[in-house]
């Protein structure tokens, strides 16, 4: 048997402790190394109930010894819902992405390019900007962050095709415009979901990614596509580690 983490919780490493994302409490927790390990070897392995007791596999062993404190940490990690609280005879599917050590961003400082309101874009375009604002807020507002990432999720069941940044520039144009109308000041998760929803309603292939560090903590969100980062900086996926990147 398997311990899974639940659909809308996203893991990642940053250096040697873990950053758990939290979609439907809008949350981050940040693991210490000594629970990063634990809960590495939790969704890194096969488990057998003996005795009413977790036993790793015959075939692990005599690689791994549970730890002492084991159970305690497996019900505190199921108490606030990292882990499901039933087992699955399949293996966990989400991989915790581990990268080299990294120093972090030592400054994520991001902003709207107001020079784009001087750039030629078709109004019907920021209006459908400005509409596709209206959307991310409605639904984070009502509904909440797992259901706007479900949303984005959905759109990844058509034939998507890549596209190069000068097309990219356009949604990205009008967007800027249509934040500058919009009555409230946009912060990077909206702005990133709106340009993603445009996008992919034109079926162009991209992703919205969330990355993360751990002391000090940041949280930042843009869009990728084609291996870049769009209208923002470019080193982000290598300074932060991504813990969310969706729809593909």
């Amino acid at each position: 048997m398997y311990f899974h983490t639940p659909k809308h919780v996203y893991l990642t490493y940053f250096n040697d402790e873990i950053v758990a994302l939290n979609l439907k409490k809008d949350q981050y927790i940040i693991l210490s190394k000594e629970l990063s390990e634990i809960l590495g070897l939790i969704l890194n392995n096969k488990f057998e109930l003996v005795s009413g007791k977790y036993q790793l596999s015959i075939s692990n062993c005599e690689k791994v010894i549970l730890p002492s404190n084991f159970y305690d940490n497996l019900k505190y990690f199921q108490e606030i819902d990292i882990l499901c609280k039933h087992t699955f005879n399949y293996p966990n599917s989400k991989f915790i992405n581990k990268k080299k050590p990294s120093a972090g961003a030592s400054n994520v400082d991001w902003k709207i390019e107001y020079g784009d309101l001087d750039k030629k874009v078709s109004k019907w375009l920021v209006l459908e900007a400005y509409y596709s604002l209206i959307k991310v807020y409605f639904i984070l507002k009502v509904f909440g962050f797992y259901s706007l990432i479900k949303v984005i999720k959905r759109k990844n069941n058509s034939k998507f095709q890549k596209r190069n940044l000068k097309e990219f520039n356009i949604l990205v144009t009008a967007l800027n415009r249509a934040c500058f109308y919009y009555p409230v000041r946009t912060k990077c998760l909206e702005w990133s979901a709106a340009l993603a929803m445009l996008a992919l309603k034109r079926r162009w292939k991209c992703n919205i990614e969330i990355g993360v560090q751990n002391l000090p903590f940041v949280a930042h969100a843009w869009v990728k596509s084609n291996g870049k980062v769009i209208a923002d900086t470019e080193n982000l996926p290598k300074t932060l580690s991504v813990i969310l990147s969706e729809p593909f």
